[in-house]
C-alpha cells in the first residue's frame, strides 16, 4: 500500500480538498494529511511521517 503524506501550509483551497478527496478512496493508497496552519504544529511528528511516506504534496 502507498502511503500519501499531504502537507497543508495554507488554508487549503477546494483543488486541493478534491485531490485528498480522491486519493483517499483509493483501495490501495493510505493519505494522511498534515496541517501546518494550525498554532503549534508538530514537527517531530510531521519528520517522522515525511521519511514513512511514499510520496509528499505540498500545498
Amino acid at each position: 500500500m502507498r502511503s500519501l503524506l499531504h502537507i497543508v501550509t495554507r488554508t487549503e483551497e477546494s483543488f486541493v480538498r478534491e485531490i485528498i478527496s480522491h486519493q483517499s478512496v483509493l483501495p490501495d493508497c493510505q493519505v494522511e494529511v498534515v496541517d501546518l496552519t494550525v498554532t503549534e504544529p508538530d514537527y517531530e511528528m510531521l519528520l517522522e511521517k515525511i521519511f514513512s511516506a511514499d510520496s509528499i504534496q505540498v500545498w
